[in-house]
């Protein structure tokens, strides 16, 4: 009998884990456990695998994740909104995790999301500290806003607290700074990208760990994987607002806070903002755009290694 290659969809909730494999027509559901998670691999394994497909669900799928990374197990990570609109397309209305696992495997067979690149466990670990700081800045950000409100003994508590998360926030900063000190790749890394004004140690650090691909894929690959391509809304003669859509919003948002520090900056970035302004675009649109410009330029250093430069007409040397 011929061996069919199969699609597997995993719904994950913190209890379980909703299997369907596809178009075998086999569902399990096993406990999201560390234990019961490898005798799922073990199981998975002897299948002729095209791709696994999970959704991201906030951390719940991390473990899952490791152990089918571990066993070279081809594994896709999409936002949940994806799913949806797919189970909308195709007609599936209902909704439980055994039927959400089903729909997983018919995207996966249908639009074949990209793999997700391993990680390292320094790797894994520099991203679980990224993570945990972007946390602990909104929390921060929050109490700031607070504080102008407070007053009293609850003013007192607030900025206790503060000062708590200032000082978490150093150490952390230096937890970051120690693991990525401790491998030669990322310290290339992070060092190439800080060459690029309105880049520092934050968010390069940032994109080195939360953007693996940056310097693996094209310019319109590595757009659309952060979510910043933007997407034509037209129909007949009707022109929409194109519009950015889906992709790593965190990695989205670091870059904002780049391109923002970038336009008083970088000379590059700080003119293409302006033409763009003098044309007429808002200026929403045009940080938008220059987010974009500064997501191509730095793929482009990457794949070339090399630094930021600029010729005598204040083009980046890199060829995007």
């Amino acid at each position: 009998m011929e061996n069919i290659s199969q699609w597997v969809g995993i719904d994950v909730s913190k209890a379980t884990l909703d299997v369907y494999i596809r178009p075998m027509g086999k569902a399990l559901k096993v406990a999201n456990t560390e234990v019961e998670i490898s005798h799922l691999v073990e199981q998975l394994k002897s299948f002729d695998l095209n791709l696994i497909v999970l959704e991201a669900t906030g951390g719940l799928e991390t473990e899952l994740i490791i152990q089918l990374q571990a066993a070279l197990l081809p594994v896709a990570l999409i936002n949940p909104r994806l799913g949806r609109d797919f189970a909308k397309a195709t007609g599936r209305l209902a909704k439980t995790d055994a039927i959400d696992a089903q729909i997983l495997a018919h995207f996966g067979e249908a639009m074949k999301p990209q793999v997700l690149a391993i990680e390292s466990e320094t790797a894994r670990q520099l991203g679980e500290l990224i993570s945990r700081r972007r946390q602990l800045v909104e929390m921060q950000t929050a109490e700031k806003n607070r504080r102008a409100r407070a007053r009293g003994k609850a003013l007192a508590d607030i900025e206790a607290h503060i000062e708590y998360l200032e000082e978490r926030l150093k150490q952390l900063n230096q937890q970051i700074q120690e693991l990525t000190q401790n491998n030669q790749q990322w310290i290339d890394k992070v060092n190439l990208l800080k060459t690029t004004p309105g880049i520092g140690q934050v968010i390069s650090t940032t994109l080195v760990s939360d953007l693996p691909e940056l310097g693996q894929l094209t310019a319109k690959q590595i757009s659309r994987l952060v979510g910043v391509a933007p997407i034509n809304h037209d129909s007949g003669q009707h022109k929409g607002k194109r519009m950015i859509n889906g992709g790593r919003a965190h990695v989205r948002a670091t870059l904002y806070m780049g391109a923002v520090v970038a336009m008083r900056h970088n000379p590059v970035i700080k003119a293409f903002y302006q033409r763009l302004v003098e044309r007429g675009k808002s200026k929403k649109l045009a940080l938008t755009a220059c987010v974009h410009k500064m997501l191509v330029i730095l793929n482009a250093m990457v794949r070339d290694n090399l630094p930021w430069c600029l010729t005598d007409n204040f083009k980046p040397i890199v060829n995007v």
